[in-house]
């Protein structure tokens, strides 16, 4: 029993020694945003604190190229990471055939925009009939719905492009 009871003081004077030792190490660390009490627990940007645009469209032998931009407009700092979804509509704001492939270049990076700054994905489609689609190969988008990265909610953009051929493909890269 005496060998217990020394031991069992040995463990609690080790852990103790081991709490004191990790107190004494995080003391002089800088606080995390998300540790201070006045900062938002999850920086990420949300729908409601975005806008978004397409820039003009860069033509080529039938392939198509743009950017959908994601720009801050709240008043404090969000993140943006990874990809975003995107739904092509028309005049009336119905659904047209929309399919998005991801590309890996670039891959996802975490992108820091301050109030006012911008994240862009690049889109590339073909405007040139598939197979036995007809000509042309689908409505001509009006409006795009993107969802930014780790969101739900869309924002309204307006398609600054032409008609999306090969039932919608699209390829976007992550924001960048």
């Amino acid at each position: 029993m005496a060998v217990n009871r020394h031991i069992g003081a040995r463990i609690l004077r080790t852990s103790a020694g081991l709490l004191a030792a990790g107190a004494l190490a995080g003391a002089g660390l800088p606080a995390h945003a998300q540790d201070a009490p006045d900062q938002p627990r999850d920086p990420r940007c949300h729908t409601s604190q975005l806008t978004g645009s397409m820039s003009p469209v860069e033509a080529g032998a039938g392939q198509r190229y743009a950017d959908v931009s994601l720009t801050n407009t709240s008043d404090r700092f969000c993140t943006i990471y990874g990809y975003g979804g995107m739904q092509l509509v028309d005049a009336a704001g119905n659904p047209l055939p929309t399919n998005v492939a991801r590309t890996a270049n670039p891959g996802p990076a975490l992108i820091g925009l301050s109030p006012g700054q911008s994240a862009a994905a690049t889109l590339h489609w073909s405007a040139v009939p598939h197979g036995d689609e007809g000509d042309p190969c689908q409505p001509t988008p009006v409006g795009l719905q993107v969802i930014p990265p780790d969101e739900t909610d869309p924002l309204p953009v307006e398609w600054t492009g032409d008609v999306v051929c090969g039932a919608g493909a699209i390829e976007e890269t992550a924001y960048h």
